[in-house]
């Protein structure tokens, strides 16, 4: 089994972290390749490099150092195919990656000997009707349709299958998958969805009338969102990184993608402590 080693090198803490791992892959003789964005990072630079992309293409298992955004990043790179990523949180909240910087070798011995399962989670595909950048995106957490910067609301009419839903006067419209709704969803005011839940989250971003609310929907339906700005363009972003800037007249359209990302779980870590960790909800021991 390889392993690839790839991530945020900018992460304080990676610069502790990477080099005594790497040593210990070594020691270990477990076969591994690192990605050439550590090359700076002080004791690995004698050791050999290949890009992020070789990374992929060499490795059985990815290890992604660095926090959610990060492994969102990683995901992407995959290009649709469902390699096992499993994630090192060196960051802050950490809804995604499995493994703490402390438990790294221990949770390594884990990969190893299988002693880990294949959690499947749903992906986003987007695309653009005219306008001149059609696409398609993916993303492991949200669509997001904006009014760029500006002060005024946009008109977002929606579609659901091809029927007419509402005509949102918001400052945009957020579709998610189950892993999503504890991202941008959640800070806009959307519920928290189990993350192997088949359904989508549609969720107006600060709507003009409080009759607008989140809504759940069957995973396999296909939202269609039709922007009108007065400025005359909106933005889509995937996963948090802009991808164009879509101009009145064109149609975003947002479905489940045809493959699934999967990242590694270890037995013990549960989507509900999980929550309470990173939420702060009553007794964390409880």
């Amino acid at each position: 089994m390889v392993l690839g080693l790839l991530g945020n090198p900018h992460k304080e803490k990676i610069v502790k972290i990477l080099p005594t791992y790497i040593e210990w892959l070594e020691q270990e003789g477990i076969d591994h390749v690192v990605a050439d964005d550590f090359r700076r990072i002080e004791g690995i630079e004698d050791r050999a490099f290949v890009s992020a992309e070789k990374v992929v293409d060499s490795s059985d298992i990815l290890l992604s150092f660095g926090g959610d955004g990060t492994l969102l990043n990683t995901i992407r790179l995959l290009s649709g195919r469902e390699i096992p990523v499993c994630g090192v949180n060196l960051g802050g909240l950490g809804y995604l990656t499995e493994v703490r910087s402390g438990e790294l070798t221990a949770r390594t011995r884990e990969l190893l000997a299988g002693n880990w399962t294949l959690d499947a989670r749903m992906i986003l595909e987007t695309w653009v009707e005219g306008g001149g950048c059609e696409g398609p995106w993916y993303a492991l957490n949200d669509v997001v349709v904006d009014k760029a910067g500006y002060s005024r609301m946009i008109r977002l009419r929606t579609h659901v299958d091809g029927r007419y839903l509402n005509t949102y006067r918001a400052d945009g419209l957020i579709t998610a998958t189950p892993t999503g709704s504890t991202a941008y969803s959640l800070s806009a005011g959307g519920p928290i969805l189990e993350p192997n839940m088949d359904a989508l989250l549609v969720m107006p971003i600060s709507p003009h009338s409080l009759t607008n609310r989140p809504l759940v929907i069957q995973y396999d339906k296909k939202v269609s969102v039709e922007p009108e700005s007065l400025q005359g363009v909106v933005v889509l972003s995937v996963d948090g990184e802009v991808a164009c800037e879509v101009p009145n007249e064109a149609i975003i359209h947002v479905q489940r993608a045809p493959f699934t990302a999967h990242l590694v779980k270890f037995e013990g870590r549960m989507f509900y402590e999980i929550l309470r960790q990173k939420l702060g909800w009553g007794d964390i021991n409880s």
